[in-house]
């Protein structure tokens, strides 16, 4: 029988952190820890031990402390809970590198630990094969971006005309994205996917 999963709860302490305790307290599979944020949490989350972050969100102003987290361990999932659907949170959350961001609303007890069980075991069981995709889209953005400012900075020297001074900014611009291309192909390589690469964003 496979051990535990080792799960740190954090966050905003309250209602809805107990709740989310007490969905997944005495379930199989998981091992709960509970730790206020601050300098103790970030130690844990560095210490290899833990398999996934829950952090519970009371305002805006909790989106920092789950930054901190992120940075201390990118590698490790974190799972997000919101008493509510408050959109510019779930984008920062979503910007700040959240794994996965849960809005509990009006959830009866029953409902909330089905779904936290569901998201957490989905989120363990693919968290190195969606890092991957993730760090492989990311790079494509940033490609697609680089490609964009490099299509851009000859156009105009293209139509620029005069002394060789007034080109030159530019054309540092063509070569150091060149440069930066190549080594985010370089850096593409070693990432290795298990799955199909999801395709570009629009630009």
């Amino acid at each position: 029988m496979a051990a535990p999963a080792k799960v740190l709860i954090s966050g905003k302490k309250g209602k809805l952190q107990d709740a989310v305790a007490a969905a997944l307290a005495g379930r199989g599979g998981f091992l709960l820890e509970v730790f206020p944020p601050g300098p103790r949490l970030l130690e844990l989350a560095r210490s290899g031990s833990y398999a996934a972050v829950i952090f519970v969100l009371g305002s805006e102003q909790d989106v920092e402390p789950v930054r901190w987290v992120i940075e201390s361990n990118p590698s490790l999932p974190l799972l997000a809970v919101l008493p509510g659907g408050n959109a510019k949170v779930r984008k920062d959350l979503r910007a700040e590198g959240v794994s996965e961001v849960i809005s509990t609303g009006e959830l009866p007890p029953a409902e909330l630990r089905r779904l936290l069980r569901q998201r957490l075991t989905t989120l363990l069981s693919n968290s190195q094969a969606s890092g991957d995709v993730a760090i492989t889209t990311d790079l494509h953005s940033i490609r697609s971006a680089l490609t964009a400012i490099q299509g851009q900075a000859e156009l105009v020297l293209a139509k620029l005309r005069g002394s060789p001074t007034r080109r030159e900014p530019l054309q540092e611009i063509v070569r150091e994205v060149t440069e930066v291309e190549s080594l985010l192909r370089r850096i593409e390589r070693k990432v290795k996917p298990r799955g199909p690469l999801p395709p570009l964003r629009p630009q």
